[in-house]
């Protein structure tokens, strides 16, 4: 999808608007709607896809056996389950606390398009 920024200089003060679209209807939208010296640039973005992309949202407490614990989330893979997760992040150290015991507290499924 592309972008367009665009740079609204207002006297000494510079303000920036991004908006979701071709650069085409962005001079449009400035044209119509912007006082004082404006230029447009654009970006058409070179990654991503139109493939909806599934996701699991992981809130995991993790605890030492010296009693440390933090919590955290992350996203895993969706084919990944709760056996997985556990031998994936245990042994390692996550906000300075040594992964020997994790609890998930909540694991729901996202999607991203």
């Amino acid at each position: 999808m592309a972008k367009s920024l665009i740079r609204n200089k207002l006297g000494d003060k510079v303000k920036s608007i991004t908006v979701p679209t071709n650069d085409l209807n962005a001079i449009a939208f400035a044209t119509d709607f912007l006082d004082g010296e404006w230029e447009v640039l654009q970006h058409t973005g070179t990654e991503g896809s139109d493939v909806e992309t599934v996701a699991n949202e992981v809130n995991v407490m993790v605890k030492s056996l010296a009693g440390t614990k933090t919590y955290f989330s992350f996203l895993a893979k969706n084919t990944m389950n709760e056996d997985e997760i556990f031998t994936a992040i245990k042994g390692l150290t996550i906000n300075g606390v040594l992964v020997e015991q994790a609890y998930i507290l909540g694991m729901k499924q996202v999607n991203f398009s």
